[in-house]
């Protein structure tokens, strides 16, 4: 069966006077999937999540939802709803009709050819929010398409009655947690609730494609955990693409279907959450997904094995066809084993350990080989009294299939 995306970039550059925000990132998003976009702060996920909502327009590249290039296409005529890193919310609405919006939005009514003070309320406001667009009537009679803002938005409609736009305010309420909160004013809520709020408002509409500028953000650690479950969960529920930027790993590899991790501007490395931790193309997705230790030295194959040397020890890796001369090869703390733990391990090191934090189920330790380099290891504390004190000498080592060989 033929892959359908719902999300397509094609060589996508965007450009700030002589600032590059974003260059030249193509990728496509699979129906259905759940995409993290991760990186630094200004490494250019929030502006392309914007060059996908249409807050942005690329300089360079397209932009594809579903089959449609959608450069020129406003956002409010877009498949998607964003939920922004600021709230956004409207304080004069109730928590409700906040999250009601969209929903009437999408239901406007068909304006009636009327006269005089026959007018009606929901007239005049569609004609004052799309600037005299709504419809009006010529001498004989006839009804005139309407243009701009309301025009647009008529062109969604999606009849619903208020039954049903109740019922779905609900859910969504119940969904982030908020089920009594409907008639609270905005201003009384915490800067985590208003946060809430935005994501029921953008969920509640159920796009196509539902664009999160790190949403969660806000939200004290426990309740971000169960909302990262709670997301993935509705996402896999409705079968909606989702498209999410963070700068948190954790949080990525929780929630991800695919990972695309960006750079100063660029596409480093798209792939899943098991591929990006374990698998790293680079130094970059290496040193930030996560935490590791990058060694760097001269790569060499003889008797069917490959080795890294450096300062006069030498490292056990996969071979790796393309590497050669100086590489760096990662290898993750919680894969270095300690002590008796090591025996018949190909990589087998004497080592002392120069620095310790306790956090209770596992104790980090750095620790140093006899050539200077220093690694981070990670030990589950599983009994009393296990913990390594500093300058105690220790043995460390590591299976040569744990290490990945970075060429980039």
């Amino acid at each position: 069966m033929p892959e359908t995306y719902d999300v397509r970039l094609d060589g996508i550059t965007k450009r700030f006077g002589d600032v590059t925000a974003v260059d030249d990132v193509s990728l496509s998003i699979e129906r259905g999937k759940f995409l993290t976009l991760l990186g630094p702060s200004g490494c250019g996920k929030t502006t392309t999540l914007r060059c996908i909502a249409g807050f942005e327009t690329p300089t360079e590249g397209d932009v594809y939802i579903g089959d449609e290039r959608v450069n020129d296409v406003p956002p409010f005529e877009r498949d998607t709803s964003m939920v922004f890193q600021s709230y956004a919310l409207f304080p004069h609405m109730t928590v409700g009709e906040n999250v009601a919006f969209g929903l009437q939005m999408q239901g406007i009514p068909e304006r009636r050819t009327v006269t005089g003070e026959g007018t009606d309320e929901a007239t005049r406001a569609s004609s004052q929010v799309a600037g005299d667009g709504g419809e009006t009537s010529d001498s004989g009679g006839a009804t005139t398409r309407p243009t701009g803002i309301t025009g647009s938005l008529r062109r969604l409609v999606r009849r619903q009655g208020s039954e049903e736009i109740d019922a779905r305010v609900s859910r969504a309420l119940d969904l982030v947690e908020l089920p009594e909160y409907e008639d609270r004013r905005i201003s009384e809520l915490s800067g985590g609730q208003q946060q809430r709020v935005a994501l029921a408002r953008a969920l509640v509409t159920e796009p196509t494609v539902l664009l999160l500028d790190e949403p969660l953000g806000a939200l004290d650690l426990k309740l971000r955990k169960n909302m990262q479950v709670e997301l993935k969960n509705l996402q896999e529920e409705l079968n909606t693409t989702f498209v999410y930027v963070t700068h948190d790993q954790e949080e990525a590899l929780t929630m991800s279907d695919e990972i695309a991790v960006m750079n100063d501007g660029h596409l480093e490395q798209l792939g899943t959450a098991t591929e990006i931790y374990e698998e790293p193309n680079t130094e970059f997705v290496a040193d930030f997904i996560g935490e590791t230790n990058l060694v760097h030295g001269e790569y060499g194959e003889a008797g069917g094995e490959a080795v890294v040397q450096r300062n006069g020890l030498s490292f056990r890796v996969p071979k790796t066809p393309e590497a050669s001369g100086r590489v760096a090869f990662a290898v993750r703390p919680e894969k270095i084993r300690i002590g008796d733990e090591v025996s018949g391990l190909p990589n087998d090191f004497e080592a002392e350990v120069v620095d310790e934090i306790y956090k209770g189920n596992v104790g980090k330790f750095v620790v140093r080989l006899r050539n200077g380099q220093q690694l981070t290891v990670d030990m589950q504390i599983r009994d009393q009294g296990e913990y390594l004190s500093v300058g105690r000498q220790i043995r460390v080592g590591w299976k040569p299939s744990n290490a990945v060989v970075l060429t980039e």
